[in-house]
């Protein structure tokens, strides 16, 4: 990575206490360990589309522990030959968890297909098979995750009611603190970038720094929402996203018994800004609210501007799918649900603990 720092410059974590997300349904009814080993946070991956049987690319299905997905990504282009810029994910995986995910690689001709094996210390080939298609960043519908929760003294029946209770209504979309690199520097890198006190030369470190300053403006969207009590309900001038699918309209093409049913079902969400270049599409009292927010945090947004980023919108809602939990001892609890690609499970287990991670973990 070539990137080189000004000595004089404190690039500190960004994510203050103000700007920390703001739990919808009430305070942290306790502590909880995440991460204790691995095996605690199992993710799936659930692809758009299933192999071909033809094609110069392979789909190859893995199992990894305690790599990284480049990590497992340049292990598996050692064993197939190729290069690793060959090797394509769809998403990003943790570290420090058991994934299950695809890979991509490009390997045209007549080579055998890699067949299930181990083929490193953490790293397994589940499957491969041909496929017509590179794989694209984003090819999937969603995560499945179980995670096992340790060292935990809450009330369980408060649990059982907060987890019920996010069953039916979701939980503000946040982005996630892995989204802001590590102690949550990413979004002062990047102003220290954009004012010239660092140099980032790589383009996908400058795509990295400048997703987290968008979802630091988003965040502060959304914790005014849930300040304000709006996150989960349609205000004056409001756009509506589609559940899972992504497309939009304006809530006033609804009427309003329609709207409100639809909200209640959680089959659309009101979203939320990733600013940048474009007229702002929104109008009225969500208008005036997000306006607020940007007002307060003019360098970001000149940032995001400056650099032609284009804006978007996001679900300020994520409906938790497929939700169940158990209890399998006294200080422990299994909880297994299934989210949309780009969103967090810490997000949904912090609208009931404050998560505690092992030393170490990513």
């Amino acid at each position: 990575m070539a990137v080189s720092w000004s000595s004089d410059v404190d690039h500190k974590p960004t994510n203050s206490l103000k700007t920390r997300p703001l739990p919808a349904h009430g305070p942290p009814l306790g502590r909880a360990l995440i991460k204790s080993v691995p095996d605690d946070f199992e993710v799936t991956e659930l692809p758009r589309t299933q192999p071909d049987g033809q094609g110069e690319h392979l789909l190859v299905e893995i199992r990894k522990r305690g790599l990284t997905t480049a990590e497992a990504a340049r292990r598996l282009a050692g064993c197939l030959g190729v290069s690793p810029r060959a090797v394509g994910h769809a998403e990003r995986k943790d570290r420090n968890a058991v994934t299950t995910q695809w890979l991509g690689v490009h390997q045209p001709g007549s080579k055998s297909i890699a067949a299930p094996a181990t083929i490193a210390p953490g790293l397994e080939i589940l499957s491969a098979s041909r496929h017509s298609r590179k794989l694209q960043v984003g090819a999937l519908i969603g995560n499945r995750f179980r995670i096992r929760l340790r060292g935990l003294y809450v009330p369980r029946a408060a649990t059982d009611r907060r987890l019920l209770r996010i069953a039916y209504h979701g939980v503000p979309n946040y982005f996630g603190s892995q989204r802001f690199g590590h102690g949550g520097r990413n979004v002062g890198k990047a102003l220290a970038w954009h004012n010239g006190e660092l140099t980032v030369r790589r383009r996908y470190v400058q795509g990295m720094l400048l997703s987290a300053v968008r979802a630091q403006c988003f965040n502060q969207v959304l914790r005014r929402r849930v300040e304000t009590g709006t996150w989960n309900r349609a205000l004056g001038g409001e756009l509506m996203i589609l559940d899972g699918r992504g497309g939009i309209f304006a809530a006033a093409d609804e009427t309003p018994a329609r709207l409100a049913q639809r909200l209640a079902q959680q089959t659309i969400h009101p979203t939320g800004p990733l600013p940048g270049v474009g007229r702002a599409l929104v109008t009225d009292e969500v208008q005036t609210l997000e306006q607020a927010v940007f007002d307060e945090m003019p360098e970001l947004l000149a940032l995001l501007v400056g650099c032609g980023v284009k804006a978007q919108r996001r679900a300020l809602r994520l409906r938790v799918a497929e939700l169940a939990w158990w209890w399998p001892a006294v200080d422990e609890l299994v909880i297994g649900f299934r989210l949309p690609p780009g969103t967090y499970a810490t997000t949904v287990l912090s609208e009931c603990f404050e998560l505690i991670e092992q030393p170490g973990a990513d």
